[in-house]
């Protein structure tokens, strides 16, 4: 009889430590995961990023107090001499991302944007060449945080550019016939955008 009592007082003691186990991972997990914002990635950033259709430059990005979302500032100056051509181009952006999930260290959010670029081509001759490209992308965001104010960014979706070289493209991050005056093939480069958060 005594041996029976030990026996169910260990069974018992086992199963309530079991539970109280699982039950402490459970609330451990649900701390970790949630539908809202991780608690990196709010406030003023500074970076540099590529849209779908391969236009780049600075980044100035605002995450809310909240977590809820974020915004994405983008300027762009580069001046080259491609073929004894020099070519200025100047672009500006802006995007918008809604954060459906966070973890510790990501967050995977939904949006898109517009950009613009402006390219001048042998500025100031008589063959001056000029146009403005219109960049529209719409897609998700992933945003993965190396350190609690450093995140590493991936955008993928639906990327289209319209002016003299339309192009239209799913995919990632790439360098598109939108990156240079001249046009050109397509090609996947497998950019990634760079953010440092001031938290």
């Amino acid at each position: 009889m005594r041996r029976m009592i030990f026996v169910a007082t260990m069974f018992l003691s086992f199963a309530f430590l079991t539970a109280t186990s699982a039950q402490a991972q459970s609330t451990e997990a649900s701390a970790s995961i949630t539908p809202a914002a991780s608690g990196h990635g709010r406030g003023i950033g500074v970076g540099a990023v590529t849209m779908l259709n391969g236009t780049s430059g600075a980044l100035f990005t605002w995450g809310s107090s909240g977590g809820g979302f974020h915004v994405d500032g983008l300027f762009g100056l580069h001046h080259y001499t491609p073929n004894g051509n020099t070519t200025t181009s100047f672009s500006v952006g802006g995007r918008f991302w809604y954060h459906l999930h966070a973890a510790s260290f990501a967050d995977f959010s939904v949006g898109g944007g517009l950009g613009f670029v402006h390219w001048d081509t042998n500025p100031g001759n008589n063959n001056n060449d000029s146009r403005l490209d219109l960049s529209l992308e719409v897609g998700c965001q992933m945003r993965a945080f190396i350190v609690p104010n450093v995140a590493l960014i991936a955008d993928l979706g639906l990327g289209a550019t319209f002016g003299n070289n339309d192009d239209i493209m799913i995919g990632g991050q790439s360098v598109t016939a939108s990156g240079s005056p001249a046009g050109g093939n397509n090609f996947v480069a497998g950019t990634l955008g760079i953010a440092y958060f001031f938290e």
